[in-house]
C-alpha cells in the first residue's frame, strides 16, 4: 500500500492524465476545425467547428490537472488536508470550465440557445458546490457538514476506484485507467489518515 499513500506517485499519475487529456483535446480542436468525419462500422462520427470549442475547456482542465499533479509531487501542496481539498477544487473548478465551453460547443452545433444556457448554469452550480465542499475540507472546523462530505467523498472515491478497474480491464483506457485507480485508491487513504479523520471530525 506504500506505493498508493506516496503523494509523488499520485502527482505523477495527475501529470500524465493531464498530458492525455491536453493531447486529445488537442487532436479533438484539430479535427473539429477540419470538419473531420469518419465511419464505424453503421456509425459516422463527425468533428464539427462546436466540437472544437468543447474541447478547449477540456485542454483547459487538462492543463489544470497538469498543474495540480506537479504541485503534489514537488511538496508546493504537501499537508494530507490540503492536497484532498485542493483535488475537490480542481474537479469544482474543471466542471464549471468543461461545462462553459461543452454548452457553447452544443450551441454552435445546433442546439438551442436556451439549452445550452441551461446546461453552462446546471455545469456552474454543480461546479460551486464541489468548490465549497473542498473549501469546507480545510477550513479548519469540525462540523456535522465535515462528517457528511467525508461520507460522500468515501463513497464517491469508492465507485470512481471500480470505475478505474473496469476501465483497465476493456485496455482501450488501460493507462488513463492505471492512472486514476493510482489517484483514487491515494485519495481513499488519505480519507483514512488520522490527520485527515481528525481535520474532518470524524
Amino acid at each position: 500500500m506504500s506505493f498508493f499513500s506516496e503523494p509523488k506517485n499520485a502527482g505523477l499519475a495527475f501529470i500524465i492524465i493531464g498530458v492525455i487529456t491536453v493531447i486529445g483535446g488537442i487532436i479533438t480542436v484539430v479535427l473539429g476545425a477540419m470538419n473531420y468525419e469518419f465511419e464505424a462500422g453503421d456509425n459516422v462520427y463527425k468533428f464539427a467547428l462546436g466540437t472544437a470549442v468543447a474541447a478547449i475547456g477540456t485542454i483547459i482542465y487538462g492543463c489544470m490537472q497538469f498543474g495540480y499533479g506537479k504541485k503534489v509531487r514537488d511538496g508546493t501542496v504537501s499537508a494530507k488536508i490540503d492536497i484532498l481539498a485542493a483535488f475537490v477544487k480542481l474537479v469544482g473548478v474543471g466542471t464549471i470550465v468543461t461545462g462553459i465551453f461543452s454548452a457553447i460547443g452544443t450551441v454552435m452545433n445546433g442546439d438551442e440557445i436556451g439549452t445550452g444556457i441551461v446546461s453552462a448554469i446546471i455545469s456552474i452550480v454543480i461546479g460551486l458546490i464541489i468548490i465549497w465542499i473542498g473549501t469546507k475540507i480545510n477550513d479548519g472546523k469540525q462540523t456535522l457538514g465535515d462528517k457528511i462530505i467525508w461520507v460522500i467523498l468515501l463513497i464517491a472515491f469508492i465507485l470512481c476506484v471500480i470505475a478505474a478497474v473496469l476501465e483497465i480491464i476493456t485496455i482501450i483506457g488501460i493507462i488513463t485507467g492505471i492512472c486514476e485507480l493510482i489517484i483514487y485508491v491515494f485519495m481513499l487513504i488519505l480519507l483514512f489518515d488520522p490527520e485527515v479523520k481528525s481535520e474532518m471530525g470524524i
